[in-house]
């Protein structure tokens, strides 16, 4: 058998910076965040739920009941019950032709009043075998389903997106896989509650937000709801897809969404988050990610989202950061990673996970993820 590895790349780094602290608070508030977010050497995860190696049960019986937590903490009965009978609605539009492959705008209703457009790109030739698939979740960038696929506004649009390699849905393409590219609910303006009072801030996302919290559920849930009807229907009716082939990445927002929906979906063989998995907070309380990529009493009632991610054990499992990413911290990333490989390890798949340094800041980096990609395909 083929081994991924579990080798973790590191940049050279000075003694100055990994004591550094990301974020500094003082006094009364130093004090409480301490309190609320504190995590020590026999509670690293905080959580009731945290893994223990003691679980009774050992590794499976945790990740059953840890499961079981995400899916009520996320919403996704309440989204459930919802929709109650409703059907998933897709249409697919006409194919045009790009180089070595064709792309079809299509949308996906994965709820009532809930219509997900997005972009599907096929390899070109007929193939008699199946071929394996990729979906590319984008994050806080209203026009992100687009420039994922190689769809730009203009010039300088495609030479920014390249050089910051950001368009993986054609390099997924490139590589043989049928991809889909979807708009991200309440990321994407094409799927966005609009804020028309303006109430809830400059991110569009947290009117979104709101209104999920409000109705019981989380916009991670929906997010996640609406990324597995699109696996639902890939897997079972489009033509040329392998279903025992399929690949979940995403950078940022769309690699935070990988983490929950890999930690929940067996369907998912190979996740990749890139530039987003890390802890909730840092070691003195800040927080991280966006509002919108939080889930009410996850931290208290699971664990950190270290925990989250080791769910998706034993299948594979990369985690990729920038050196330069300045929205996360070295130390911080490293002591989420080493506890993400802790859990695994416990699994008996510590092979399955690789955390790897890109060299530059928060973008993609292809010629760290899709060699790990392949790796674990051919397994």
């Amino acid at each position: 058998m083929l081994l991924i590895g579990s080798s973790s790349t590191k940049p050279v780094i000075g003694q100055d910076e990994v004591r550094k602290t990301f974020a500094e608070f003082s006094g009364e508030s130093a004090r409480y965040l301490k309190r609320l977010h504190g995590k020590n050497s026999e509670n690293p995860g905080f959580g009731t739920l945290t893994f223990r190696t003691d679980y009774t049960g050992g590794f499976k019986a945790w990740q059953r009941d840890a499961r079981k937590k995400l899916v009520d903490l996320l919403g996704l009965p309440q989204i459930e019950q919802s929709v109650g009978g409703h059907r998933t609605v897709v249409q697919i539009g006409e194919r045009i032709q790009e180089d070595g492959y064709h792309r079809q705008r299509g949308s996906i209703e994965t709820e009532p009043n809930v219509t997900i457009p997005f972009w599907l790109l096929t390899p070109d030739g007929k193939s008699d075998s199946q071929r394996p698939f990729a979906i590319c979740a984008h994050g806080h960038d209203s026009d992100g389903w687009n420039t994922y696929a190689g769809v730009y506004r203009n010039d300088n649009h495609q030479k920014k997106t390249l050089a910051k390699d950001g368009n993986p849905g054609v390099q997924a393409v490139k590589q043989g896989f049928v991809t889909i590219v979807p708009a991200t609910r309440g990321l994407a303006s094409a799927v966005s509650i609009p804020d028309v009072k303006g109430r809830h801030g400059k991110l569009a996302c947290r009117a979104q937000l709101i209104h999920c919290l409000l109705a019981g559920r989380t916009a991670m849930g929906e997010r996640v709801w609406d990324t597995q009807r699109i696996v639902d229907w890939a897997t079972t009716e489009l033509p040329g897809v392998d279903p025992k082939k399929v690949v979940l990445l995403g950078n940022s927002g769309g690699g935070v969404l990988t983490v929950y929906v890999a930690a929940l979906d067996k369907r998912i063989k190979v996740a990749v988050p890139s530039c987003s998995f890390t802890s909730f907070t840092s070691s003195t309380g800040f927080v991280f990610h966006c509002d919108c990529c939080l889930v009410p009493r996850a931290q208290t009632e699971l664990g950190d989202m270290a925990d989250i991610g080791a769910m998706t054990a034993p299948r594979a499992l990369l985690a990729v950061h920038g050196r330069k990413d300045s929205l996360h911290h070295f130390p911080d990333v490293e002591a989420a990673m080493a506890r993400v490989s802790s859990i695994y390890s416990a699994a008996g798949a510590l092979n399955h996970f690789q955390h790897k340094w890109g060299a530059e800041g928060h973008k993609f980096y292809p010629d760290i993820m899709w060699p790990f990609i392949e790796a674990a395909l051919a397994n």
